[in-house]
């Protein structure tokens, strides 16, 4: 005699994340207080970048070596995100300022 296959269960399907209801709803909390609440202009997100860059650095020195050159990858691809963001807009002592804190030299 062969054997039915099991009823569905009722109720949300099992997640692939493994991620508890308290973490996912923390993580959404924490992405909803990220959104703006207007549009972004050149000044928020100069000064956004020039903080996150900034913090990313100063924490890349008290890291092992592995996780200090991460996080200095990271700072780099946020001046780039700035960068490509903000090219038709930026002021040249904006970027100087930026790569200065990543200690590149400057292209100008």
């Amino acid at each position: 005699m062969s054997q039915d296959p099991p009823a569905p269960r009722r109720g949300r399907p099992p997640k692939a994340d493994k991620l508890s209801d308290a973490e996912r709803a923390r993580r959404y909390r924490a992405r909803r207080r990220m959104l703006p609440k207007d549009s972004w202009n050149y000044d928020q997100l100069t000064q956004l970048a020039n903080t996150d860059i900034g913090r990313m650095v100063r924490d890349a020195a008290a890291r092992p070596p592995a996780e200090a050159e991460l996080l200095l990858q990271w700072a780099y691809g946020m001046f780039l995100l700035w960068d490509r963001t903000t090219a038709q807009c930026q002021l040249p002592d904006d970027r100087q300022t930026l790569l200065a804190l990543l200690g590149q030299p400057s292209e100008r």
